[in-house]
């Protein structure tokens, strides 16, 4: 669908050339196709791809322009992909392509207008400019003021005719020569006027770098596209901004990952080997089924004395059976065993706390090291509510290697 229209007073080829002449001194490049048509783009891709709609001027703008024959001469139709902007900017890139080439046909239609081509008014502008103005800058439609055609142009009169020469243009668009022209000094501000302002994308870059970090990256991708073309100052804040944006990201980045190994090494050692299927880290608590509370169906009590071993205890109740001899395979060693003060029954978190505290005590001279250097672990049993009616106080400490399921033979003294 046909975006903007131009109807022109000269046949097919003269007027591609012109409309190709009209948009290169908007800073288009055309290139003229196989079917006759022209492909017209401005913008950086790269820029636009990082910061969408917000990439101000140079947002990547790519459309087509039509030729065919009427009665007057030559219908000229602006067409853009409304969805090639949607996927570069999302919905206000969209938008803003269709403004930019509105505003390329309304500049273009007036070009062509001065030199006597158009036939009918010049299209609409999006943008709210009043007669013989030139827009400010604004979305990406900017464009300079339209310096003269050069001679021979179609409704142009020659240099002979007594008109000033116009300057030298290139890109060749069709059998002539159109382009950007080639200003020997510039008539819209000097280099070093804009040398003297400091972009203001640039300063926004390097303070995100380090508050926002990804902004950053965008933002200073942003400002050295802008820098690039104006001339501004703001390089080195621009590249700051991306390159602490960068590394605060990867520091990030790190950090997570550290903290997730950390998570996970410190998690396996509190859930490894557990056979009550409840943490055998002694700083998190321990079985609270007491020595003294008989297996199901077993009604005969018993203690458990510091050096006897133990196999694996899946019902989760400790009975006679479950004794078996040291030098043969087996799960637990007692090695500390201990009893609580008569009272009230003091409540689990009191019993986690003294049972902690008296296996703590006891470790390093069973084992022969202090918890905190040795690789092996140690869950307890301890009194219940019910148990402690019973007249149950005693505490058992009960060491296993959690590196594998089984030992065979005493862990006293081996300092592991």
């Amino acid at each position: 669908m046909a975006t903007a229209e131009l109807r022109l007073s000269v046949p097919v080829d003269s007027a591609r050339d012109a409309v190709g002449y009209a948009l290169a001194e908007q800073g288009f490049t055309a290139q003229p196709t196989a079917s006759g048509s022209l492909d017209v783009s401005r913008g950086s891709m790269g820029t636009t791809l990082v910061a969408g709609a917000f990439a101000g001027q140079d947002m990547h703008v790519r459309f087509d322009v039509h030729f065919s024959e009427i009665a007057e001469g030559t219908l000229v139709s602006f067409e853009h992909s409304t969805l090639g902007g949607f996927f570069k900017g999302g919905a206000i890139g969209a938008a803003k392509v269709g403004d930019v080439v509105r505003e390329a046909a309304h500049r273009a239609g007036a070009r062509l207008a001065q030199q006597g081509l158009l036939v009918g008014g010049v299209p609409d502008s999006p943008s709210d400019v009043g007669a013989g103005e030139q827009p400010a800058a604004s979305g990406g439609t900017w464009a300079p003021p339209v310096p003269p055609a050069p001679p021979g142009y179609p409704g142009v009169p020659s240099a002979g005719d007594g008109s000033a020469a116009a300057p030298a243009y290139s890109a060749p668009i069709g059998d002539a020569q159109i382009g950007a022209p080639a200003y020997a000094a510039s008539p819209y501000g000097t280099a070093s006027a804009a040398s003297d302002r400091t972009n203001g994308i640039s300063i926004l870059a390097i303070i995100l770098g380090f508050v926002f970090p990804i902004g950053g990256i965008i933002a200073g991708a942003v400002a050295l596209a802008q820098i690039k073309r104006t001339g501004e100052k703001g390089r080195a804040l621009a590249i700051t901004g991306i390159v602490a944006g960068a590394v605060i990201s990867v520091l990030a980045i790190l950090a997570v990952i550290g903290l997730l190994i950390f998570s996970f090494t410190v998690g396996s050692k509190v859930s490894s080997a557990d056979p009550f299927d409840v943490p055998t880290s002694p700083q998190d608590g321990g079985v609270t089924v007491g020595p003294s509370e008989a297996a199901p169906g077993d009604e005969d009590t018993f203690t458990l004395p510091v050096g006897v071993c133990l196999d694996d205890v899946p019902s989760g109740f400790i009975s006679s059976s479950n004794i078996v001899e040291c030098a043969t395979a087996h799960t637990y060693e007692v090695f500390s065993s201990f009893l609580l003060p008569e009272g009230a029954f003091p409540g689990d978190d009191a019993i986690a706390s003294a049972a902690q505290q008296g296996c703590d005590a006891a470790f390093p001279s069973f084992v022969g090291i202090p918890y905190e250097q040795s690789a092996l672990n140690y869950q307890y049993v301890a009194p219940t509510e019910g148990t402690w009616t019973d007249g149950d106080r005693e505490i058992s400490c009960l060491l296993y290697d959690p590196a594998v399921q089984e030992t065979t033979g005493s862990l006293a003294g081996s300092a592991r």
